[in-house]
């Protein structure tokens, strides 16, 4: 087992009730991972996750530091809750164009399946987080029976993508009652 899969099994729930999927993770080297607990730099992904996800918690840190120190706590916060990433592809993919990355998910749909299955029902709801993933596996997942709960493309949130990503995934989650009104 990969360290990206045993530091992601660590935090599965028992019952997933939203799956998020995204791209592949990064180089093991750059040791940064969405479900790794000690990460010092380049962790967008659950930062903005947790900016969505549990916004009033958030913005009691006063540091992306202070966030950090507490990754463990809002890992376990997102378990309880059912809410579980996963990636399209489980090893990292090369540097390459973002064609080339949407043609290795799309030919990756049946092993992506595969994997849903293990976690989830076909009737759990999937949030898809990238352009890329989107665009390679939002199609086929719906024409096998998922529920993709989203017709437009959430941004990955980096490269200045972060302010997207959350004006996305919270009114979303939000009209599908996994986020209160209020936020």
């Amino acid at each position: 087992m990969t360290k990206f899969i045993e530091a992601r099994e660590k935090y599965r729930p028992s019952k997933v009730k939203l799956l998020f999927v995204t791209e592949a993770p990064p180089p093991e080297e750059r040791n940064r991972y969405f479900y790794f607990e000690k990460v010092r730099r380049g962790d967008s992904l659950f930062l903005e996750m947790m900016k969505v996800l549990f916004a009033e918690e958030v913005a009691a840190f006063e540091t992306v530091r202070q966030l950090r120190a507490e990754k463990s706590y809002f890992l376990e916060r997102f378990q309880e809750e059912g809410f579980f990433l996963m990636h399209g592809h489980d090893s990292p993919l090369p540097n390459t164009t973002a064609t080339a990355r949407t043609n290795v998910y799309r030919e990756n749909v049946p092993e992506l399946i595969q994997k849903i299955l293990l976690v989830a029902s076909p009737n759990v709801p999937i949030v898809l987080i990238s352009a890329v993933i989107f665009r390679g596996v939002a199609e086929p997942l719906r024409k096998s029976g998922f529920r993709v709960i989203h017709n437009e493309m959430i941004e990955f949130p980096n490269s200045g993508q972060q302010l997207n990503f959350r004006r996305k995934l919270r009114p979303l989650l939000m009209q599908k009652g996994y986020l209160p009104a209020a936020l």
